[in-house]
């Protein structure tokens, strides 16, 4: 029965023949069935809304972070909070200077001889881990979206859209019901009072 559709989990109440009428109403693979509304599922002949419900619920728990995952965005959190913030060497000094970071280059300078008092250097200790670096907080990885074509190409196990700045109210509204549609989680909702 799995082999029919592609990346299917087992799901509750899901026999062969209900697997076979999904195949029939055109559902060739999971990536189909997770970008299905309930609407749709409940179009194919012996889907009920229920079990419409336990294939969305199944995709849903699927595109859950992990443990080892959720485990190292804790450990990226505590490693962030100790860290130093890098500034310019002098930047406090001379007013020309910003305080981005720059690596020091003099040939007498204190900061890159490495004397702890001066300020700390930028060193590979200070990165997060490797699995989780560039994710959002919530352990999706951050897609920017302009227009609701865009949703369709977000892959909803991994991925979470931020809606861009210059969007405008009424594509943002088709942006948000497409991606409630698809189960999209969305990092920067509208704010409605």
């Amino acid at each position: 029965m799995d082999e029919m559709i592609e990346g299917l989990p087992k799901i509750k109440g899901l026999g062969k023949a209900r697997v076979i009428a999904l195949l029939e109403a055109g559902f060739k693979s999971a990536e189909d069935l997770q970008r299905a509304s309930i609407e749709d599922l409940t179009a194919v002949k012996g889907i009920s809304p229920s079990i419409a419900e336990e294939i969305k619920k199944a995709f849903r728990s699927k595109r859950d972070i992990t443990g080892i995952k959720e485990g190292l965005l804790k450990v990226r959190k505590r490693q962030k909070s100790k860290k130093p913030s890098f500034r310019r060497h002098d930047s406090h000094k001379k007013k020309k200077l910003d305080e981005s970071w720059r690596r020091p280059r003099g040939l007498h300078n204190k900061l890159r001889k490495r004397i702890v008092a001066k300020g700390a250097m930028v060193q590979v200790g200070y990165g997060s881990p490797k699995e989780v670096r560039g994710l959002h907080p919530s352990g999706y990885e951050e897609v920017l979206v302009y227009r609701p074509k865009d949703v369709e190409d977000v892959d909803i196990a991994n991925q979470a859209i931020r809606i861009g700045s210059s969007v405008g109210t009424r594509k943002r509204q088709g942006i948000e019901k497409k991606a409630k549609e698809l189960d999209i989680k969305v990092l920067n909702p509208t704010v409605r009072e």
